[in-house]
């Protein structure tokens, strides 16, 4: 009976691994979705409406929850602490595990060229930026369409796998 009770344990970690690595996947999927959508956001607003930064920024967290809500509102909550926010202070704000070093890396530099410069100015930057994270996006998606799938059968296996062993 106990070695039931353990191998049924062993099967429940095991699809909670595979679990935790496919949500891995589809966080990272989902925040370079939504950074589109902030960029597509502050293109739209500084082109055509001349919204100060910290306005859209609040307008785009509004009612969302997420990874990239978490970073927006701490880069809030950093303009209105400093006037020019430091390249540390940003990256601070940008730190995340579902986050590569080159992508914070990207991330930091585009929250750094916001609200920095004319607006015209502004929309050519963050059109580029927002290619790159269509690149990045385009990637992330595809590892959690193969990679997350992947993770989460495998555990289901390795945990069937290991309650046979024990039982």
């Amino acid at each position: 009976m106990l070695s039931l009770i353990a191998g049924a344990a062993l099967f429940v970690a095991c699809l909670y691994g595979g679990a935790g690595i496919r949500r891995y996947y589809k966080v990272r999927s989902g925040y370079f979705e939504e950074i589109n959508n902030l960029c597509g956001m502050l293109i739209d607003e500084i082109a055509n409406l001349k919204t100060p930064l910290e306005k859209i920024l609040e307008n785009f967290t509004f009612l969302k929850r997420g990874e990239i809500v978490r970073q927006i509102d701490a880069y809030r909550t950093l303009l209105k602490t400093e006037v020019i926010a430091s390249r540390e202070s940003v990256m601070k704000v940008v730190d995340s595990a579902y986050l590569k070093k080159e992508e914070k890396l990207i991330l930091t530099d585009f929250f750094m060229l916001l609200g920095r410069s004319h607006a015209e100015s502004q929309i050519v930057n963050i059109k580029h930026y927002k290619l790159k994270f269509e690149e990045i996006g385009a990637k992330a998606k595809e590892a959690y369409r193969v990679q997350g799938a992947l993770a989460y059968k495998l555990g289901i296996l390795l945990g069937i796998a290991l309650m046979i062993i024990v039982v």
